[in-house]
């Protein structure tokens, strides 16, 4: 159930934030902070039981979740956010949150992590996503309307792809530059190493928020995904994934 129809500010990047609706549950002020000024889709999920039919649990259980997402739906409201809630009763949370990721055009899916008190430094790898368009885009969108600061980065395997790395993030911090943003609030630094999944994590110890790319269309295929996947399963930092659509 939505509250109103699914939509998007002109000019606002668009995250989904997944909230187990069995649990009653708030989020983290500085995560409110940071995100507030973009467009917010509170998801519901409802997990349901294999055996049991999600419209039956769905009849026991509606008022509950709905209020189970509520405390999170005010405090966005309550930092005058463009907030939306929709509440899901499923078997399978991953094609839940992929199928609304698509029906509301979200931009970027939050996987949550240990939330530092304030979210200040963010850290992107890059890679030549096919979605690189879209991440720099949402870039520009939090860095616009917050006072983190980002840093773009790169793990090369070999001099060739060293190279490669540094114009793809030069060319990346040039872009966000000639969108407004402060060059001085933007960092970038290439590594090499053979295991960029074990770099970015090493790396992201150092930062309070990632965002990284969704190389593929289904959420359910990035979670699995051979870098990206191996990242967010093994980070302790919230993870920002910006969808390739």
């Amino acid at each position: 159930m939505a509250d109103g129809d699914p939509h998007k500010c002109d000019g606002d990047s668009t995250v989904l934030i997944p909230l187990n609706a069995a649990e009653a549950e708030s989020l983290p002020v500085a995560l409110v902070k940071t995100l507030a000024p973009l467009h917010i889709v509170v998801l519901g999920y409802y997990p349901v039981p294999s055996q049991a039919a999600p419209e039956q649990v769905q009849s026991n259980h509606e008022d509950e979740a709905t209020a189970a997402i509520e405390d999170a739906v005010t405090q966005f409201a309550d930092r005058g956010a463009e907030v939306e809630s929709v509440v899901v009763f499923t078997h399978d949370k991953d094609e839940t949150i992929d199928h609304v990721a698509a029906e509301y055009d979200i931009d970027a899916v939050l996987t949550p992590g240990d939330y530092a008190e304030e979210l200040t430094r963010v850290l992107v790898p890059m890679r030549g996503d096919e979605n690189l368009d879209k991440i720099i885009s949402f870039i520009i969108d939090l860095l616009r309307q917050s006072d983190v600061t980002a840093t773009l980065y790169n793990v090369a395997e070999s001099d060739g792809e060293a190279s490669r790395g540094e114009l793809l993030l030069r060319g990346a911090r040039d872009r966000l530059a000639e969108n407004g943003i402060d060059p001085d609030r933007v960092e970038w630094q290439v590594d090499h190493g053979d295991s960029p999944g074990d770099a970015i994590v090493t790396k992201a110890q150092e930062y309070d928020v990632l965002i990284v790319g969704d190389s593929k269309p289904s959420l359910r295929e990035r979670i699995f995904g051979r870098i990206t996947g191996h990242v967010v399963d093994r980070v302790d930092q919230p993870v920002l994934v910006v969808r390739d659509t």
